[in-house]
């Protein structure tokens, strides 16, 4: 099946699912010079497509509650920009935040999460800011070095969080101190998720997948793929990962492929949940899992 207008030319850099029949989509036309900076961003509700755009590459979203509910995105640069009831406003993370870093910074920002109702975005040397107005940012990552490249964060609430990044690194933070913690891998970590059953799972390259927590860890040796695994969710009480190419579901110590039915996505990358649904995301499709059944959004 191919795309649905009006994504049918254009690549999916990220998507977020809200509820059961809202989400958010943020996209690229290929075709566009690479030295012109842009997102075409799209909300899915119900079925219809509304169209926005934004001058600069968001490649990562979130949805917030605090300090008012709305929509967050972010560039590698450190551009964002926050949707909410009230309007619409962007800014520079760099510049808008404190306490001041005592060496200049520069972009490198690899996603945006939601913890405790919060925006945290984490990048490479070390950064972790955490959006506390529609406007400031504070600053978060003093005690991390600067050879620590941050991919993903997440966290129980704001003072058990956990951020991975390259070489099979992990930090915990406790809401005033970062803590290095000894893993059993030296994998690129990509993904983090902080589930129900009060367990740590993390994704890397080459089929990684860690469980624990604290000073606790295991890698679970599924031995279902190679393949780099992009992301994690928990989703009814299952824990899945996804590739570039296909959706798993953890059972037990394996990793099952999920049947998507008559309609297989042909890209894959990342997941999201919400409001009793499960969005997969790949440069071409998005698909939507009630638990049952999955639907093609795109």
């Amino acid at each position: 099946m191919s795309n649905k207008l009006p994504l049918a030319e254009l690549t999916i850099r990220t998507a977020v699912v809200h509820l059961s029949d809202l989400g958010y989509i943020a996209a690229a036309d290929t075709k566009t010079e690479m030295d012109e900076p842009h997102t075409i961003t799209f909300k899915w509700d119900r079925g219809k497509f509304t169209q926005g755009d934004r001058n600069y590459n968001a490649h990562s979203l979130c949805i917030i509650t605090k300090p008012e509910p709305g929509l967050v995105d972010i560039s590698e640069q450190g551009y964002y920009s926050v949707t909410t009831a009230n309007g619409f406003m962007s800014g520079d993370v760099l510049e808008s935040s404190q306490p001041p870093s005592k060496e200049t910074r520069y972009g490198g920002f690899r996603s945006v999460s939601e913890i405790a109702g919060r925006a945290f975005v984490v990048g490479l040397r070390g950064l972790v800011y955490r959006l506390d107005e529609l406007k400031l940012w504070t600053r978060i990552d003093d005690g991390l070095p600067k050879t620590f490249n941050i991919q993903a964060i997440h966290g129980f609430n704001a003072t058990d969080i956990y951020a991975v990044g390259r070489k099979g690194e992990v930090w915990h933070y406790d809401g005033k101190i970062w803590q290095k913690l000894d893993m059993p891998t030296n994998a690129n970590l990509t993904s983090v998720k902080c589930a129900v059953d009060r367990k740590v799972y993390i994704t890397g390259h080459s089929g990684a997948l860690l469980c624990g927590s604290g000073e606790t860890w295991e890698v679970i040796n599924h031995e279902s793929t190679n393949d780099d695994l992009w992301d994690v969710e928990w989703f009814e009480d299952k824990v899945y990962v996804s590739s570039m190419s296909s959706v798993y579901r953890l059972e037990g110590q394996r990793l099952v492929k999920v049947d998507f039915g008559n309609d297989t996505p042909k890209t894959c990358y990342q997941l999201s949940t919400a409001d009793g649904v499960m969005w997969s995301n790949g440069e071409d499709d998005i698909m939507s899992f009630d638990g049952n059944v999955w639907t093609r959004i795109v």
